[in-house]
C-alpha cells in the first residue's frame, strides 16, 4: 500500500508553525465590534437623569472606551476593551459603579459588559472565522 499527498498537508502545517500571528489578526479585527457595542450599552445605561433631574452622564466614560492591540499569554490571544483615563475619578471606577451599582446612593447595577459581550458574540465569531479562513487560504 502506498500513501501519497501528505507532503502538501505537511507543508501547510509547517506554515502554521506560528498560529498566534493569525489569531492576533483575527482578534484585532474583531475587537472594534466589542468596543462599539460596549459604548452603545454604556450610552443606553447612563443616558438618564438622577433623582434631582440632573443628567447622569457626561459621556466621558463612553468616550474613554478603547480596545488594546491583541497580545498573547499562556491562555491564548486576547484583546481588552476597557475604559481609559480619568476626569474627576478614574473611568475604570465609573465603569465599576455603573456595572455593579452603588447601594449607598441607590444606584442599581447596570451590567453593561455582559450585555455588550452577549451582543457581540456572533459577529465576533464570524469575523474571526473569516480572517482565519482567509489566512489559511493564503497557505
Amino acid at each position: 500500500m502506498t500513501i501519497t499527498g501528505f507532503e502538501d498537508v505537511e507543508e501547510m502545517l509547517n506554515k502554521l508553525a506560528n498560529p498566534y500571528e493569525m489569531a492576533e489578526k483575527a482578534v484585532n479585527k474583531a475587537a472594534p465590534i466589542v468596543e462599539k457595542n460596549l459604548k452603545t450599552q454604556i450610552r443606553s445605561a447612563a443616558n438618564r437623569r438622577d433623582k434631582y433631574g440632573k443628567p447622569y452622564s457626561t459621556g466621558e466614560l463612553e468616550a474613554s472606551i478603547a480596545a488594546t492591540n491583541a497580545r498573547d499569554n499562556s491562555l491564548g490571544v486576547f484583546a481588552v476593551v476597557k475604559p481609559n483615563g480619568t476626569d474627576k475619578i478614574r473611568n475604570a471606577e465609573k465603569m465599576g459603579y455603573l456595572e455593579y451599582g452603588v447601594r449607598s446612593h441607590g444606584q442599581e447595577p447596570r451590567p453593561v459588559r455582559a450585555a455588550a459581550v452577549a451582543q457581540s458574540e456572533n459577529a465576533v465569531m464570524q469575523v474571526m472565522e473569516e480572517v482565519i479562513g482567509a489566512e489559511v487560504d493564503k497557505l
